[in-house]
């Protein structure tokens, strides 16, 4: 069974730093859950989740927070984050629902509220291994146990949709723990290519299951650039603008 372990920093300290570095005004984050990402972003934001699970506030110094409990396709239907932030947003962080066309839809509706120079985030799209890939969660029935608790599903799939249907879009996978950051930069919010295309992508990939050998071919098709290295300044691209 193929299995990689990423061996970067966490998540959330990469993307804190990437928050700092851009010197971001405005920062909006799909799938918020305990708040812990949250709570480490010192901007001004905008918290997404349809059942916020908070152990402690995650206002910290953020001169504004404003929190909506409802699922992301409600929130892009019923609000404008630029009307709410008071301007385009700088970094977005993306972890909802772990179905690929759930991140896909949240990623058509970030990008309209962005600007050329914003850094939107994936979470989890470096699966480990193969299991974690499932659409649903099933952890009795994994064979490696030791990850059972852990669940991608299938979003590693926006790598290949965007690499073929948006090759203007500057990609970047990063190795964070546990399961990857794909950064994204050169966004173009005008551009409707993906939203055209959402029922023929998801015709196109949706019957796709990730297996042993499709993972290893992933890993050596895409290349993992180290967290640390982006934070030492290696990939100005992600931290350009505001």
């Amino acid at each position: 069974m193929y299995h990689r372990n990423h061996v970067g920093i966490d998540f959330r300290v990469f993307i804190q730093k990437m928050v700092k570095s851009k010197m971001a005004r405005t920062y909006m984050e799909i799938g918020v859950r305990d708040g812990s990402t949250l709570a480490m972003v010192d901007c001004s934001a905008i918290g997404v989740d349809p059942c916020f699970q908070f152990s402690s506030s995650p206002i910290g110094t953020k001169p504004s927070l404003f929190l909506y409990q409802k699922t992301s396709d409600q929130f892009f239907r019923d609000h404008d984050a630029r009307a709410i932030s008071g301007d385009t947003l700088d970094v977005v962080f993306l972890d909802g629902l772990h179905q690929f066309e759930y991140l896909l839809r949240d990623f058509i509706n970030s990008e309209k509220n962005c600007h050329r120079h914003s850094l939107i985030m994936l979470d989890d799209c470096l699966p480990v291994n193969a299991e974690m890939t499932e659409r649903q969660h099933n952890a009795p029935q994994r064979t490696n146990q030791s990850y059972a608790g852990w669940w991608t599903g299938d979003v590693w799939k926006m790598i290949p949709i965007l690499k073929k249907y948006r090759k203007d879009l500057h990609i970047t996978l990063v190795d964070t723990t546990p399961t990857g950051t794909v950064c994204i930069t050169n966004l173009d919010p005008s551009s409707k290519i993906l939203e055209d295309n959402y029922y023929e992508i998801l015709k196109e990939f949706g019957g796709i299951s990730m297996t042993d050998e499709g993972i290893e071919k992933f890993y050596q098709e895409n290349e993992v650039v180290s967290s640390q290295a982006i934070m030492d300044g290696f990939n100005a691209s992600l931290t350009v603008g505001p």
